[in-house]
């Protein structure tokens, strides 16, 4: 089937998933299963603090208060930013319908996390997080989509994250090896180099502002651009079956912070479309300044 008709075909089945409801969004590689958690309660973190949390990128899921980090005989490296997680506490206040009773009200409030990645002298306390590789067989036509691209960014495996950071034109995926599949391997690399296409010396969606707050408009938009194009490449070669719904549950996943505006995915659809033309070959033309994004640090 034509490019054009393809990435129809994908952007409805993707909302035709998101309408229906989907699976909860996780990292397919090994280590990256496990949901954030306080490393002395070992409480799972809920809600948005998931997402706020997996933003930053560490290896670990393991995170503590500065006090906590003390407390256990550890230190938090000088230079280290938090990262705030919010949670709901209630308040006994006088009913103003009723003087004689009170009534709970939530008040939203927030404090401070470190990966334990942050901090020195913890690491007897970190659970070990095992993990086992696994063969990997390459997929020729995943490959040769990926090696083709024009101007491509240095491509690494020197972390286990999966990333794109502008300022060095880079990115970063896991070894092959540590993924689950080899299918879900390709589709997080391509996911990176949609990203890359907002270079200035590519399609020039990324411009020089500073990178915004995780969950803003900018930041989500470019989110749902890098995942539609990687559903878009994934399609054209041939393992869609096979990834579209962990990308339809990442999607749903920003979706939240939108109130699950399904129009922003027509909008990203969009620019994913021009950025995989030029993974492609067939759109060298930058976007115009109105469907510029914001750039990021890492993505």
């Amino acid at each position: 089937m034509k490019t054009n008709k393809a990435y129809e075909v994908i952007t409805d089945r993707m909302i035709d998933l998101l309408e229906k409801g989907t699976v909860p969004w996780r990292k397919p590689w090994a280590g990256h299963d496990l949901m954030p958690a306080n490393l002395i309660s070992k409480k799972n973190y809920r809600g948005i603090n998931v997402f706020l949390l997996a933003a930053m990128t560490y290896d670990s899921p393991y995170w503590l208060t500065f006090n906590q980090a003390r407390q256990s005989g550890g230190t938090v490296r000088k230079g280290e930013k938090a990262c705030p997680v919010v949670f709901w506490k209630w308040l006994d206040v006088d009913d103003k319908k009723n003087p004689t009773r009170q009534k709970k009200i939530p008040m939203l409030r927030y404090y401070h996390v470190f990966n334990v990645a942050q901090c020195d002298g913890l690491e007897d306390k970190v659970p070990v997080i095992e993990t086992k590789d696994r063969e990997f067989n390459p997929i020729a036509e995943a490959e040769a989509l990926a090696t083709a691209m024009p101007q491509k960014p240095e491509l690494t495996h020197s972390h286990s994250r999966a990333f794109y950071r502008p300022t060095q034109d880079l990115v970063n995926v896991p070894r092959p090896e540590l993924f689950n599949s080899d299918e879900e391997y390709y589709s997080t690399l391509f996911h990176e180099l949609v990203h890359s296409t907002g270079h200035e010396k590519r399609l020039g969606r990324h411009d020089n502002k500073t990178f915004e707050m995780f969950a803003s408009n900018t930041y989500s938009q470019e989110e749902l651009v890098a995942e539609m194009g990687c559903a878009y490449m994934c399609g054209t070669c041939g393992i869609m079956e096979q990834t579209i719904d962990n990308s339809a549950a990442y999607i749903s996943g920003w979706l939240k912070q939108l109130k699950n505006d399904k129009a922003f995915v027509i909008k990203a659809a969009g620019q994913a479309q021009k950025a995989v033309d030029y993974i492609l070959g067939s759109s060298p033309v930058s976007e115009t300044s109105e469907e510029k994004g914001d750039s990021q640090e890492e993505v």
